[in-house]
């Protein structure tokens, strides 16, 4: 059932609805296990992703699993919620024990926590991948996406190279902050590539 849908997106969401063109995936393909770190700006961007790795877990907003038929839905492609807004523990606990007692986890989060809508730039990065990442001793791996794609247009999926964050950064929060931050804006400055 995976690989079918999975070859479904690479037909319709990869190649005909969009373009969608995987640049530098060679810094993701050997490593067994991090956290994927991309811009976020539209709603099938995690279906790209999905499509090109086997071992990709999605975190994604609680408010998609609200309807039984879609939570086992989500949960069989391996998406798990977080509560949007709230220092959700749980999901953080969960998401770092994801990596334990596993050959291969690659796990998606998006830094900006939302959407962005068309007319948003920025908005401020949320420290919980890093602090994942940290916890979970796993390298961060920065993706930029094409901001806004839409239908029928070329959509460029840039992976940079793997970050491996020190662990004192937990000891200061501001720091945390700042290094997210920080990785947001080399993300968004891969994009200019």
């Amino acid at each position: 059932m995976k690989k079918f849908v999975k070859w479904v997106i690479k037909i319709f969401l990869c190649n005909i609805f969009y373009r969608v063109k995987y640049i530098d995936y060679d810094n993701i393909k050997d490593l067994k296990k991090c956290v994927i770190c991309p811009n976020h700006s539209n709603t099938v961007e995690p279906t790209w992703l999905f499509a090109k790795d086997d071992s990709i877990t999605i975190m994604a907003k609680a408010e998609l699993f609200k309807k039984k038929f879609w939570a086992k839905i989500f949960t069989y492609f391996n998406v798990f919620p977080i509560h949007r807004g709230e220092h959700d523990i749980r999901s953080l606990i969960h998401a770092i024990n994801l990596f334990k007692n596993v050959d291969e986890r690659k796990l998606l989060v998006f830094p900006e926590g939302e959407r962005l809508p068309k007319n948003v730039d920025r908005v401020p990065a949320k420290v919980g991948p890093v602090y994942i990442a940290i916890k979970a001793d796993v390298p961060i791996v920065p993706v930029y996406i094409t901001k806004n794609a839409k239908l029928f247009s070329r959509v460029k999926i840039i992976y940079g190279k793997p970050i491996y964050v020190k662990k004192e950064l937990l000891k200061d929060k501001e720091a945390l902050q700042n290094f997210t931050d920080t990785l947001m804006d080399n993300i968004y400055e891969m994009g200019n590539r």
